[in-house]
């Protein structure tokens, strides 16, 4: 099966075109203020009208509120929300995103983020975001996940997992081979700045990505420094 491609991180109405054109299985849109790749939903509506046929519009949030999340979905026409509990909220919380969940997933499916030092992803997401961790941000940090540690959870997920964490043209296709993942994810790692993406960058990326298909996996191995 082909490997899953995310773009994460588009900002600006340039870069979203360019990108698209590349086909990426999915274009990544980051709702999160503080971010510097923030966007808003209306800028993404506007941004996406004729995708190519296939191409999903992910949206991003960190600890958003859920009616806040259904009306991003609303008006930029979400396939996917994504979501990050950073700082994690707590079961009440958890419980109230699950109770929408129904409803935003008449428009979208919901991913959420994990880390490899954290509880198991809640039941109801439909694939999970295997990532770095920084106090700072949570996501976008270009720091590597442990390679060794994550194959060894995507052989025990009962969902879905897309790669994510320093993910780069150079290493995409070894971290492929040796994790075994869905997908991949990335966002800084194609970047020639916060919000704006080297689009050589993303070509390559993306070649190397899809030139593992049908490759035997390679063994398992320490992440590379």
């Amino acid at each position: 099966m082909s490997i899953f491609i995310k773009i994460c991180g588009l900002a600006n109405a340039e870069d979203v075109a360019a990108v698209a054109a590349l086909r990426p299985d999915a274009l990544g849109f980051v709702l999160w203020p503080k971010s510097p790749r923030a966007v808003q939903p209306e800028q993404i509506a506007e941004w996406t009208p004729a995708l190519p046929p296939g191409v999903l519009k992910v949206g991003v949030f960190v600890d958003a509120d859920p009616y806040a999340i259904r009306r991003a979905v609303k008006i930029a026409r979400l396939d996917v929300v994504q979501w990050h509990g950073f700082p994690k909220k707590g079961k009440a919380y958890t419980a109230l995103f699950q109770v929408l969940d129904k409803e935003l997933c008449g428009v979208a499916k919901v991913w959420t983020v994990v880390r490899l030092d954290r509880e198991p992803a809640p039941a109801f997401v439909d694939a999970v975001v295997l990532d770095s961790y920084s106090p700072a941000t949570p996501g976008g940090t270009g720091q590597l996940v442990d390679w060794t540690a994550a194959r060894e959870f995507i052989a025990g997920s009962p969902n879905k997992v897309l790669l994510a964490g320093g993910l780069r043209p150079e290493n995409v296709a070894e971290a492929i081979r040796v994790v075994q993942p869905w997908g991949v994810d990335v966002s800084s790692g194609v970047e020639a700045e916060p919000g704006k993406k080297n689009l050589d960058a993303v070509r390559q990326f993306i070649e190397n990505a899809r030139a593992t298909d049908g490759l035997a996996p390679a063994p398992a191995a320490v992440t590379p420094a």
